[in-house]
């Protein structure tokens, strides 16, 4: 097959050879092939941990697809081109971020060509649609009195938009993707054949279903069986997040469109990314994650204005957690945009199964945490943190932070956070950090934590997630700048004579305590203005975050990360 169009790359082979550098182009490495973990699989789980890598490489394929629709071609014109040594690099990068379009690590941007434009509605919606037409469209639709469902399926999680005359038509994923769809149920049908875990047969089956089947509830099925599975050897996580999708929200932007929308009560939902994990389950590393568990419940009772909302958790608590060392990630999974995934806490609010009682699962990435905090941290310690302050940067407290920050995405409102529009995803990454944070003299309390384990993570926390540049190009990215204003506001993080940061502790957790209460706030409010104003105050590069960026930036020169998966080729190997 020939690609459609003659691509121009967007840089020279100079420009890609220094964005390929190691020091600014570095690999998360999967695990390997002699991994002990991998070893210790009976057979018939190694034949399913093949089959599940086969699934995931597939859902690869459809997840470049929903991120621009020049991807696929994009990709084929460089595979038929490898003999050029500037295509070679080229195809390092669009590997590692995984499409034409992405953001470095200080948030600034990459177009692998400038031959395409990035677009608002993604691979999600035509390309040449605009936001205004958008509306326009939607409003004729619904005015003519019988468009109402058809409109409804536009904005929903799980469709594709195509034009159909003067209107919009949307598509589901099961048919959009139906060639595709159906080669990942096969193979996950086939694990399910081989393993020999009960509870992880009857979710692939369900997951396989799902993936077949223009029915939604096929998807809560799965869901619901999925986030029950606490023991079995083997990991797959099928990710839906609708982090990417910014053309949906804008309909809470149209004053008549809105209106419309409320009259006949259709919520528009942002449309999933897509995204594949496979790995094997480590039994040690779960049982540490799962000691938080009994102190959720007491968590929950906590939050702000608990008795204004319903609480997901109660004594017979609806959340599974396991620690996993990863064989592959796909699609959006794999990604990196700036940043990487280091775990998951699914499914979201705004699917099914969460709606009708089904409860969440945590699944926590080891390789993707051991490379994102393993190399360089010295070296940024040393410029970033006053010296008295060293003693508390710990690798592990990082790891305690992820765990705080994936079970407070479990609490707090649920209902309606879709009003919130464009803001809703920014504002629940941000109630998920200072939950974390407003928490820890509670878990002190309860003996979770020691008091020095509290400063760790403070410390760990603050240092881990500085950016080398204004880099407002994810909610994930975006929410850390605000915070950090937050505690320099009011002067729980300060700058000493040697532009180094200095931490008072309790006054890190009183403001965590604020956050989280105006957070809480804004997520029951339902007001997206109330939200956009909140964020604009504080997402800024102020001077205290212009210094620490330009020092960071001294020392770090990463760009952009790439997948490395040597157990998963060789699985691959197996295959062909």
């Amino acid at each position: 097959m020939k690609p459609k169009h003659n691509y121009k790359l967007a840089y020279t082979y100079e420009e890609l050879l220094e964005r390929t550098a190691p020091g600014a182009f570095t690999p998360y490495t999967m695990l390997g092939i002699d991994a002990e973990q991998y070893n210790a699989l009976p057979e018939r789980e190694k034949t399913a941990l093949k089959w599940l890598v086969r699934a995931s490489d597939i859902i690869d394929r459809v997840a470049l697809q929903l991120d621009h629709p020049y991807n696929l071609d994009f990709e084929l014109f460089l595979e038929s081109r490898q003999s050029f040594k500037d295509i070679k690099l080229t195809q390092k990068l669009f590997r590692g971020q995984r499409g034409i379009f992405a953001h470095e690590k200080s948030g600034a941007p990459v177009a692998l060509t400038n031959d395409v434009e990035p677009r608002l509605g993604r691979g999600l919606y035509p390309y040449n649609l605009s936001v205004d037409e958008f509306h326009d469209i939607l409003i004729r639709m619904l005015e003519s009195g019988y468009k109402d469902e058809e409109v409804r399926e536009i904005l929903n999680q799980r469709t594709i938009v195509k034009r159909f005359g003067d209107e919009l038509k949307a598509v589901d994923y099961t048919n959009a993707f139906k060639f595709d769809f159906r080669s990942a149920a096969y193979a996950l049908q086939a694990a399910a054949i081989s393993t020999e875990n009960f509870d992880f047969k009857e979710y692939l089956t369900l997951q396989s279903a799902a993936l077949m089947n223009y029915w939604p509830w096929a998807d809560c099925e799965a869901d619901k069986k999925w986030a029950t599975l606490q023991t079995g050897p083997l990991e797959f996580t099928l990710g839906r997040e609708c982090y990417d999708d910014a053309m949906t929200p804008t309909v809470l932007q149209n004053p008549k469109l809105k209106s419309m929308l409320d009259a006949r009560g259709i919520t528009p939902y942002a449309k999933d990314n897509l995204g594949a994990t496979v790995g094997i389950v480590d039994t040690a590393g779960t049982d540490y994650l799962l000691k938080i568990k009994q102190h959720l419940p007491m968590m929950a009772s906590k939050m702000p204005r608990a008795d204004e909302y319903k609480q997901v958790l109660g004594t017979d608590t609806k959340q599974t957690m396991v620690d996993v060392d990863v064989v592959s990630v796909s699609g959006h999974n794999a990604a990196y945009r700036s940043q990487i995934t280091l775990a998951f806490n699914l499914p979201n609010a705004d699917k099914l199964a969460v709606q009708t009682g089904g409860g969440h699962r945590t699944v926590y990435l080891k390789q993707m945490r051991q490379c994102k905090y393993g190399n360089g941290m010295d070296e940024k310690i040393n410029a970033l943190l006053a010296p008295e302050f060293h003693k508390y940067f710990s690798v592990r407290a990082l790891h305690d932070f992820t765990i705080l920050h994936e079970n407070m995405h479990t609490l707090g409102p649920k209902d309606d956070l879709e009003a919130l529009g464009e803001y809703k995803n920014i504002i629940e990454e941000h109630k998920a950090d200072a939950g974390s944070i407003a928490m820890l003299d509670e878990l002190v309390r309860a003996g979770f934590f020691t008091p020095n384990q509290k400063q760790e993570l403070i410390t760990s926390w603050l240092i881990a997630y500085l950016y080398p540049g204004a880099n407002f190009s994810r909610a994930h990215a975006k929410r850390n700048i605000m915070q950090h204003n937050m505690l320099f506001e009011c002067g729980a993080i300060r700058l000493d004579s040697s532009n180094r940061l200095v931490i008072d502790f309790d006054a890190v957790v009183a403001r965590g305590k604020k956050m989280l209460r105006d957070v809480i706030d804004i997520q029951l409010s339902k007001n997206p203005e109330m939200a956009r104003q909140y964020i604009e105050k504080y997402a800024v590069w102020s001077p205290q975050l212009g210094i620490l960026g330009t020092k960071l930036a001294n020392v770090d020169k990463q760009r952009n990360s790439y997948i490395v998966e040597p157990l998963a080729d060789m699985l691959r190997g197996r295959q062909k």
